[in-house]
């Protein structure tokens, strides 16, 4: 693109914002270890990778406070959220600090880490590779493990705020 046709840097960051907010995406709790301390966040940078081998791509931003124990443990789990979870979307988005975040939900040890027993699914990842970009670290993730529940009813986020979704009748 020419230097004339590119928009200034604040305009076109607004304008990517705006755009991603009509890109809706699965919620997840993306949880790890520091020490014995479970660590988590909300996330919607969660993209199937490959089933062959299975493996998960998440991003992560270098100031989380997730960031540096997923990387430091090399584990972590994604736990796609239900429609069910909204309550827990501020909580690890910042609202309640630390390990006391897990006080919330149903969480249990699966494959020694941090899983949501209700979650629409589980998959404990180990980190397999790393990637600096910008402010966050994409990261693949391959699966060593699965989990999921029935009937699918995933919390979607949308335009800034959660959402459901509905199938279309054809």
């Amino acid at each position: 693109m020419s230097a004339s046709l590119r928009a200034p840097e604040t305009e076109l960051a607004d304008g990517f914002r705006n755009a991603m907010r009509r890109l809706t995406s699965s919620v997840a709790i993306i949880a790890s270890r520091d020490g014995d301390d479970p660590v988590g966040m909300v996330a919607t940078a969660v993209v199937s990778v490959s089933t062959s081998p299975p493996a998960l791509l998440i991003c992560v931003n270098r100031s989380a406070s997730l960031h540096s124990p997923l990387t430091l443990c090399g584990r972590f789990s994604v736990n796609l959220l239900s429609a069910s979870h909204s309550e827990l979307i501020p909580v690890f988005a910042g609202l309640v600090k630390g390990a006391e975040r897990f006080a919330h939900g149903q969480w249990e040890d699966l494959h020694g880490l941090p899983c949501l027993a209700d979650a629409q699914s589980s998959l404990v990842c180990t980190l397999d590779k790393r990637v600096d970009y910008g402010s966050h670290d994409v990261i693949i993730g391959r699966v060593d493990a699965v989990r999921f529940a029935e009937p699918i009813n995933p919390l979607l986020w949308e335009n800034g705020s959660p959402a459901i979704s509905a199938r279309l009748t054809q």
